[in-house]
C-alpha cells in the first residue's frame, strides 16, 4: 500500500490526502458518538439550572431534620447555585417586583413547575443574595435561589468548548496532511535544485539525481540526468575539436612562419609574420574563450595586491606604464590563475588603446574586493558599453587603436572568469575622460579571513 501511495503520480497522492482525512473523519464521529456528552446539545443553561432547583427542592422536602437540610444547601451552594431559606411572605411581597425581565432567571421560572410558584425578587430580605427566584418548599418555608448563570455569560461556553474540539477532530487530519502533501512534492525538487547547484558540468557521478518518489518526480529525475549525459558527451566532444583545431591549424601557421622568415624580401616577411601572429593570437583567444575553464582550477587563498603587482610589472618590463594602487596585503580566496588572466587582459587592452593603464585594489570593511583597470584611451561610448561584453562584438567605431584588435572575446573571457567566482563587471569612464573596468568579487566569511599560508600566491608570476 505504501509503495503504492509513494510511487503513483501526484495527482493519485493529492487525492487520496483530500479524501481520506474525510473518510478518517467520518468514521471517528461514528466510533466516538455514543462518547460525546450530548447536555450541551439537548438541554440549555435554563433548563439545567431548574432541574437543579427542583431536585434540591424535592430534597429539602423530603429530609425532616435541620442538620440535612442545612447540608442539602450547602452542597447545592458549592455548585455554584446559591440558595438560602427564606420566609413564604416573600412570595407574596409585591413590595419587591424584579426589574430585570428576559434574562436567563425568567427562562429559569418558565421551566419550574407552577406548584412550586416561583417569583423573581430583586434582593432578599436579609439582602445576602440579589436577582434571586424564590420557590414555595412547602406551606410554611420557600427557598431563595441566585443562577451563577456562567454557561450563557462567560467569555466561551461549554457548548462552543465542544463544539471547538470537534472542530479540531476535523482540521488537525487536514492540516497534518497538507504539511505531509507539501513535503512529499517540494522534497524532491529540493534536492533537485542543491544537486544542481553543486554538480559541475563535466565532474560528479554520471547521475546524481535520485530517480525515485512519484512518477512525475521519476520522470523528471530521469531527463535530467539524460540531459546531463548530453551534456558531458557535447563537452568531450568540444574538448577533442578544440584539441584538433589548436593542432591542425598551429602546424601549417608554423610552417609558414618558417617560410616567412626565409624570405628574401624583409618587407614581405614582416607583413606576413604580422598576419601569422595575430592569426595564431586569434586561435588562442579562441580557444581560451571556448574552453571556458575557469571551474577546473582548485580555489585557493591567494594574496591580491602581489598579484596585481606581478601582472603589472610584467608590462612595465616590456616599456608599458602600468601602476598598481592598493593595499600592501589582502588574502582573498580565488582561482588566482584564472584572475590573473582576466586581470591581464584588462591591461593589455588597456596598453592598446592608452599610454597610461593604473590598477587599484579596494578592500572594504564588509569584505568585498572591488579592482578597477583604469586608463586614459577615448573610451567607450554608454551605449556600447553592454555590447563590448558580448563574444566577437568589436567596438572599433568607439576606440581606435594603432595595432590591430583582437577578435572582439577579451572581455567576454574576462566576464566569463568573474562570473566564475560569482563577481559582476561593469564598464564606466575613468577619471582621465578613458574606460574603467570595475570587477566587483563577492565578500568572503569572516572564517576564511586567516593569516597566509606559506603556499599563498602571492610571488611573481605570469598570466
Amino acid at each position: 500500500m505504501r509503495s503504492w501511495f509513494l510511487s503513483g503520480s501526484i495527482r493519485r497522492q493529492i487525492t487520496a490526502l483530500a479524501i481520506g482525512p474525510v473518510i478518517l473523519v467520518a468514521l471517528i464521529a461514528l466510533v466516538t458518538q455514543p462518547l460525546w456528552p450530548q447536555v450541551y446539545e439537548s438541554t440549555s443553561y435554563a433548563e439545567k439550572t431548574a432541574v437543579q432547583i427542583e431536585t434540591v427542592v424535592d430534597q429539602v422536602r423530603m429530609s425532616d431534620r435541620p442538620g440535612q437540610i442545612a447540608a442539602i444547601l450547602d452542597a447545592a451552594s458549592k455548585t455554584g447555585l446559591r440558595v438560602e431559606p427564606v420566609w413564604l411572605t416573600e412570595l407574596e411581597d409585591s413590595s419587591q417586583p424584579s426589574t430585570a425581565r428576559g434574562d436567563v432567571r425568567d427562562r429559569v421560572r418558565a421551566d419550574l413547575p407552577a406548584s412550586m410558584h416561583p417569583v423573581l425578587r430583586d434582593r432578599t430580605r436579609s439582602g445576602e443574595l440579589s436577582d434571586v427566584i424564590v420557590v414555595r418548599v412547602d406551606p410554611d418555608t420557600a427557598l431563595a435561589f441566585s443562577p451563577a448563570p456562567a454557561g450563557e455569560d462567560s467569555f466561551i461556553s461549554d457548548k462552543q468548548i465542544n463544539f471547538m474540539l470537534k472542530s479540531l477532530i476535523v482540521l488537525l487530519p487536514v492540516l497534518a496532511s497538507s504539511c505531509y502533501a507539501g513535503w512529499l512534492i517540494t522534497a524532491p525538487l529540493m534536492r533537485f535544485a542543491d544537486a544542481a547547484q553543486s554538480i559541475g558540468p563535466d565532474t560528479g557521478h554520471d547521475r546524481p539525481f535520485e530517480e525515485d518518489g512519484s512518477l512525475e518526480m521519476r520522470q523528471l529525475a530521469a531527463a535530467l540526468n539524460d540531459m546531463r549525459s548530453r551534456v558531458r558527451e557535447m563537452l568531450k566532444d568540444r574538448t577533442n575539436m578544440l584539441r584538433a583545431i589548436s593542432h591542425d591549424l598551429r602546424t601549417p601557421l608554423t610552417r609558414l612562419r618558417m617560410r616567412a622568415e626565409r624570405s628574401t624580401q624583409p618587407e614581405l616577411s614582416a607583413a606576413m609574420l604580422n598576419d601569422i601572429r595575430r592569426i595564431d593570437e586569434m586561435i588562442h583567444e579562441t580557444l581560451t574563450f571556448l574552453s571556458k575553464d575557469v571551474s577546473a582550477e582548485r580555489p585557493i587563498n591567494a594574496d591580491l595586491p602581489s598579484l596585481l603587482r606581478t601582472i603589472c610589472s610584467d608590462f612595465s618590463d616590456l616599456g608599458f606604464s602600468v601602476t598598481y594602487e592598493g593595499p600592501e596585503k589582502s588574502v582573498y580566496p580565488c582561482r588566482p590563475k584564472a584572475l590573473a588572466r582576466a586581470i591581464t587582459n584588462l591591461v593589455d587592452n588597456g596598453t592598446k588603446f592608452g599610454d597610461t593603464v593604473i590598477v587599484s585594489l579596494t578592500v572594504p570593511p564588509t569584505g568585498e574586493v572591488q579592482i578597477d583597470v583604469s586608463d586614459n584611451g577615448p573610451g567607450v561610448p554608454e551605449e556600447l558599453r553592454r555590447k563590448v561584453l558580448d563574444p566577437f562584438f568589436k567596438a572599433s567605431s568607439a576606440r581606435t587603436a594603432n595595432q590591430g584588435g583582437g577578435f572582439g572575446l577579451g572581455l567576454s573571457i574576462v566576464e566569463d572568469i568573474v562570473r566564475g567566482h560569482g563577481g559582476s563587471m561593469q564598464l564606466l569612464e575613468s577619471r582621465s575622460g578613458g574606460l574603467t573596468v570595475r570587477v566587483e568579487l563577492p565578500s568572503i566569511g569572516p572564517e576564511t579571513r586567516e593569516p597566509m599560508p606559506r603556499h599563498v600566491l602571492g610571488r611573481r608570476q605570469t598570466a
